[in-house]
């Protein structure tokens, strides 16, 4: 993960007024106090937006064809979604101000933003396009996170933001450590993976896994070109212990030697959507970070890569990582 300077943390307000910090849902509650021990943590200051709804104006506040308001009217129900407006927004900056006090202790210094917009574009320009900015946001429901994410806010954080995204669900189970896995594909981005499973594991409770799937489809290959079943047997032995040292290595390379709880090593044989689905349920995973592997910031586009393969099924936390030379595709200033 990129040398981080500052965390954006989207606040979702709750569903029903008058809201209060304690009626924040529990994926919003999570994203929160992860931020902020994260920020203690690594020593970087820390950002909330709150993202309102424009309240709306009457649907009859200007001329329609045959229903004709007078201005009286109009004035009175613009007026109206004025004073929702200003009453959303003092509401929304108590709850930001009550969350800043809930971590008061923590030293953490934070700002708070209350607007009125598109959560995903706010959230984007509050983080100014930065790879430097972590953007964590809750999910806005306890269901899988790939039900949320297709055509939603965390969605478009990911295919646009320069940086690492963070969409939290709530944890799988009641432990209070925080069951981490980080998959690598073995490539530089990799090392990147695994020190943001580090520098989390800093931070928070977190028993912290380590993988890499291995291509089994070599194994098909060499039968096709006649080699023995112990010849085979022989390359896949060799395979699997060059990944397995490729993953010390890339390990060694991140500060996993200060984590209280250590690390866990897994070499696993298979498709690496399937691999990494297999591992979240048998290790009851709360969070996966994984490198997203799409280029050059085509609006749109993640390239059918692992990321985007894993979300309709994936049941957990996302933290995705960017490559070096991702940008943001969308001017948000």
């Amino acid at each position: 993960m990129h040398v981080l300077d500052r965390i954006v943390v989207g606040v979702e307000m709750p569903q029903s007024q008058p809201w209060n910090s304690a009626d924040l849902d529990a994926a919003t509650r999570a994203a929160v106090r992860h931020s902020f021990h994260l920020a203690a943590s690594v020593n970087i200051p820390l950002h909330l937006i709150a993202v309102l709804s424009e309240p709306e104006v009457g649907f009859f506040s200007e001329p329609e064809i045959g229903f004709l308001r007078s201005k009286d009217e109009a004035k009175r129900s613009k007026d109206e979604a004025k004073r929702r407006a200003d009453a959303d927004n003092g509401q929304a900056e108590q709850v930001l101000a009550s969350l800043n006090s809930d971590y008061a202790d923590l030293g953490v210094t934070t700002s708070n933003e209350v607007v009125f917009g598109r959560p995903w574009f706010e959230i984007l320009r509050a983080a100014e396009a930065s790879q430097k900015t972590l953007i964590i946001c809750g999910t806005r429901s306890k269901s899988a996170v790939s039900r949320l994410l297709f055509g939603s806010t965390g969605h478009k954080l990911l295919r646009n933001a320069p940086g690492p995204v963070w969409l939290v669900n709530p944890q799988i189970d009641d432990d209070a450590a925080l069951d981490v896995l980080a998959a690598t594909d073995l490539s530089h981005i990799g090392t990147e993976v695994l020190s943001a499973g580090v520098t989390i594991g800093r931070a928070l409770p977190v028993q912290l896994t380590v993988m890499h799937a291995l291509d089994a489809g070599i194994d098909r290959r060499i039968a096709h070109s006649g080699a023995s079943d112990e010849d085979i047997a022989n390359w896949r032995a060799e395979d699997l212990a060059r990944a397995e040292e490729q993953l010390h290595e890339q390990l060694a390379g991140t500060d996993f030697r200060t984590l209280a709880t250590g690390v866990q090593t897994k070499i696993t044989e298979g498709p690496a959507v399937a691999c990494i689905l297999s591992a979240i349920k048998e290790l009851d995973i709360d969070l996966l970070i994984i490198a997203s592997s799409g280029r050059g910031g085509i609006p749109g586009m993640l390239f059918g890569n692992t990321v985007e393969r894993l979300l309709p099924e994936l049941p957990c936390s996302l933290l995705a990582i960017k490559p070096d030379d991702f940008v943001c595709p969308i001017d948000v200033s």
